[in-house]
């Protein structure tokens, strides 16, 4: 018999091995294709999946990995994108999160951190600003708050200081005004009082 057919005794002809297995010339039955490979109905030898696919033992075709998965070529199965990366289906590799998102393990898509938050690329986490600083939705770093306003950590905006204190830039909290001075809110100093007036 050719390559890619077998027959048993007393065969009138040869027969084609099926999908998932295999033979060379003379066989007398086909052999499965192990995993990571696969074959056609008549094949003489068993071919490598292409990564990003995978296969299990005596498969006729190959299998695109899942998202959140990838493979390199002839899996047998495909493997879990680590946390801080993410990847669609039929994947070679997974890639990082980008700066301002997180995924965990096996993601398929990173999600944005969240406003008083931010990250890196390939973060598994977010990390809240100090503080002083804020940020919005999907930041990439925390952003000072301008004089006559404060923050406190983990804040998606900047407060004004109230009527009678002031702060500088990045101020966790405002300071009172000393006597003899006062202010409006969101002010970045005090002034004096004028002539003939008092606080």
């Amino acid at each position: 018999c050719e390559s890619g057919k077998y027959s048993g005794v007393e065969a009138a002809s040869c027969d084609s091995c099926a999908g998932g297995t295999y033979s060379v010339a003379g066989s007398r039955n086909c052999s499965d294709c192990v995993s990571g490979t696969y074959s056609i109905a008549g094949a003489a030898s068993c071919v490598s999946c292409d990564s990003g696919t995978y296969s299990e033992a005596a498969s006729s075709a190959c299998s695109k990995c899942d998202a959140g998965t990838w493979s390199n070529v002839s899996a047998a199965a495909c493997i879990a994108c680590v946390a801080g990366k993410s990847s669609g289906s039929g994947a070679s590799e997974c890639d990082d999160c980008e700066s301002g998102k997180y995924s965990g393990v096996e993601a398929a898509s990173c999600d944005s951190c969240a406003g008083g938050t931010y990250s890196v690329a390939g973060s598994r986490n977010c990390s809240d600003c100090v503080s002083g600083t804020y940020s919005i939705a999907g930041a990439a770093s925390c952003v000072s708050c301008d004089s006559g306003t404060y923050s406190e950590a983990a804040s998606s905006a900047c407060s004004k200081c109230d009527a009678g204190t002031w702060s500088n830039v990045s101020a966790a909290a405002c300071i009172a005004c000393v006597a003899g001075k006062s202010s409006g809110s969101g002010a970045s100093e005090c002034d004096d009082c004028e002539s003939g007036k008092y606080s």
